[in-house]
């Protein structure tokens, strides 16, 4: 086994004797990870911490918490604290992005039943998932409030405008705007949310099921959050009538359903903050990080809050104050 701590192929090859390891491509994560070939046939996933640990960490917290809502996530087969990894289910290597690349899924499910299973996925996480997480030990938290957005705001700031960027003077004209989002969108109603659910975080499976990775964040947090993530996503385009289709029939399959104005208005609010704060995490990974291919996506992020900001009334002070500040 190679390109792996010593500690972590000694506790590998001990309880899978003669498998073999291949290193995947990393992403924004602190974690690494492998896919584990076992000898008598079929794979794992070894996911690095790069460290022992102890007790149970968010991982295997919320695997738990989705699994009892019958939610698709990697079900987790071993824990090896002293190694510091997790052996989890392999879901394959077919993402959202990839099938709708290809403009169809494994199976040959067309971009609009991609798309219909990733909202209905949403809405299993915001229904089944919050009632899932009140029944567990996290039900009082942690939660995307206030003062996690405002962290988020300040990160975009210092990465995105002043590092990535190279415009401190800018900073000074965004302050009130990116407060002021902060403390709306900690406002909303609140729901399980993925947290980061987008393209490359969902996998479509050969039976054509969609399943989750990348769960360990998951927490309370507006009604919208996940829609937004997957509809305002840094990595594919969608046309505004088709965003507005999807977030319609997410909206049609939660409790209520909320007032639909409402709702809309919520939706923009935290789209335009997951899209700041998306930025400022691709700043953060191209300028401090030198991960390149970041960069990609910073042009799409950009044009699409040029686009979008100004036409919604809930969000045209926050688009002023961009423009003012020369982002765009």
């Amino acid at each position: 086994m190679t390109q792996v701590r010593p500690a972590l192929a000694a506790a590998l090859e001990t309880l899978h004797p003669g498998a073999r390891l291949e290193t995947l491509v990393g992403d924004a994560s602190t974690r690494r990870f492998h896919r584990l070939h076992l000898a008598g046939g079929g794979t794992r996933i070894v996911m690095d911490y790069g460290a022992p640990f102890e007790g149970e960490t968010d991982d295997v917290r919320l695997a738990r918490i989705f699994e009892r809502a019958g939610l698709p996530v990697a079900r987790v087969f071993e824990v090896l604290r002293e190694a510091g990894c997790l052996v989890l289910e392999d879901l394959g290597d077919e993402t959202l992005e990839a099938a709708l690349a290809k403009g169809t899924g494994e199976r040959g499910a067309p971009r609009r039943d991609l798309y219909g299973k990733a909202i209905a996925l949403a809405a299993s996480i915001a229904t089944r998932g919050t009632a899932s997480l009140l029944r567990s030990d996290r039900a009082k938290g942690p939660a995307l409030n206030e003062e996690r957005f405002r962290f988020e705001m300040r990160f975009f700031v210092e990465n995105f405008v002043v590092r990535f960027l190279g415009r401190p003077e800018a900073s000074h004209a965004l302050t009130s705007a990116l407060d002021s989002l902060a403390r709306d969108t900690a406002a909303h109603p609140r729901v399980l949310c993925h947290r980061d659910f987008h393209c490359r975080n969902i996998m479509v499976l050969s039976d054509g099921v969609l399943a989750l990775v990348d769960i360990q964040d998951a927490r309370w947090g507006p009604d919208t959050y996940d829609v937004a993530s997957l509809l305002r996503d840094a990595y594919v385009d969608i046309d505004e009538e088709e965003v507005f289709a999807l977030l319609e029939a997410y909206r049609l399959q939660l409790p209520g359903p909320p007032d639909p104005v409402g709702f809309r208005d919520r939706f923009h609010l935290v789209a335009a903050q997951r899209m700041i704060k998306a930025l400022g995490t691709f700043g953060y990974q191209i300028a401090v990080l030198e991960r390149k291919r970041y960069v990609s996506s910073v042009p799409r992020t950009l044009r699409r809050l040029a686009r979008v900001l100004p036409g919604h009334e809930s969000t045209r002070e926050l688009a002023a104050a961009i423009e003012a500040a020369g982002i765009y």
